[in-house]
């Protein structure tokens, strides 16, 4: 099976989940863990969740930043069978949902072209350069 991991500092990791769970529904295979918000050292929260999952499980790890510490506890303690993406912000975690679906594994390419794609969502909006809206459409 395939699972995502969201791992942040504060409640991001929990307010991503929540955002991505009422844009895509819940999925039982998405997990967090909000980082320094309770007396469980991070180490602990990562070696509870890796115990919790299947050994042959692939794990996508999405984590907030990549200097940060949470992202440096993940890549000490990260299994075989994981992989990790960082600078988490909800369209990427939008693409990397749809990941999940299917039979065959995530790869490194996939994974990849999917950071591209959720790169060129980050940009300065000037208000003079975007169109009006034609609908009520709420994302």
């Amino acid at each position: 099976m395939k699972r995502m991991l969201i791992a942040a500092h504060g409640r991001l990791a929990e307010g991503l989940c929540s955002a991505l769970s009422l844009i895509m529904g819940k999925k039982e295979q998405i997990a967090y863990i909000n980082a320094f918000l309770s007396d469980t050292p991070l180490e602990k929260q990562i070696d509870d969740y890796f115990a919790s999952v299947g050994k042959e499980d692939q794990v996508l790890v999405v984590t907030d930043a990549f200097f940060g510490s949470v992202n440096q506890k993940l890549l000490m303690k990260r299994r075989e069978n994981s992989m990790v993406v960082t600078g988490a912000n909800l369209p990427l975690l939008l693409e990397l949902t749809v990941l999940l679906d299917g039979e065959e594994p995530i790869t490194m390419e996939r994974l990849k072209a999917v950071a591209d794609q959720a790169r060129e969502q980050l940009m300065v909006v000037d208000n003079e350069e975007v169109p009006q809206a034609q609908d009520d459409f709420d994302f």
